[in-house]
């Protein structure tokens, strides 16, 4: 596989000993499995706040990509990715959209007048009072230091951050897929399913209510669907 996800940056978590791509995979993945991986890398690279050059490469090649090899039968995942190829609008249309799209990203999820709308950590969508580094972060650097898995250097980013925790999913999936390991498969699943779907719904319903950019609220939309794909006991 060509493009985008095979040539695709370590993102803001990067991982010691992390799985190559699944194309390179001795034993590879199913077309769906494929699919779903390269789904979630998608909205990795979305709410790890891309640059102008990384959005370029979303709106160009990584969104293009994925419709080209979409499941035959349609479903909230694959419409979610052709919402999300709809709201980046033709950049000769609108020069600055990548721009724009930056500066929303730091409204969103950064800093904002008042409160962060939708900020992208599992603690802050748990019943209680919104905090970073609590009980949910701490659970999730446990589970990286099980997997072997460790955060890079010059990532600051608490450890529930949405990017991250999808990464830890491809991996429990990737691994557990192209090794035969239907345990650690069905862990993914389960993370998928009881970890992030509660808390992700909800920031994706905190997200929609603060008007933003329609590429953001369809790649929420996004990052459910896969969850719930990928979650399916």
């Amino acid at each position: 596989m060509n493009g985008f996800y095979s040539t695709i940056a370590e993102l803001n978590v990067a991982y010691k000993g992390r799985n190559p791509l699944v194309s390179n995979f001795a034993t590879p993945c199913s077309d769906t499995q494929i699919f779903h991986l390269d789904a979630i890398e998608l909205c990795v690279a979305i709410f790890r706040g891309p640059d102008i050059k990384g959005w370029s490469g979303i709106a160009n090649t990584g969104v293009p990509e994925l419709l080209n090899r979409i499941p035959q039968n349609p479903n909230d995942l694959t419409d979610s990715l052709k919402n999300l190829q709809g709201s980046l609008a033709n950049p000769t249309e609108n020069p600055d959209q990548y721009f724009d799209l930056e500066t929303e990203y730091v409204r969103l999820f950064i800093s904002s007048s008042g409160s962060v709308p939708a900020p992208p950590y599992e603690s802050c969508h748990l019943k209680g009072p919104a905090r970073t580094m609590g009980k949910s972060a701490l659970a999730m650097r446990s589970r990286l230091s099980e997997a072997g898995l460790e955060l890079s250097l010059d990532s600051n980013e608490p450890p529930d951050h949405l990017s991250i925790e999808l990464e830890y999913l491809y991996h429990l999936l990737s691994t557990g897929w192209t090794d035969g390991d239907a345990t650690l498969a069905a862990s993914g699943a389960d993370f998928a399913r009881t970890v992030m779907l509660p808390w992700v719904r909800r920031f994706r319903q905190n997200l929609a209510q603060a008007d933003p950019h329609p590429a953001y609220l369809h790649a929420a939309n996004l990052t459910v669907a896969v969850l719930e794909e990928v979650g399916k006991p």
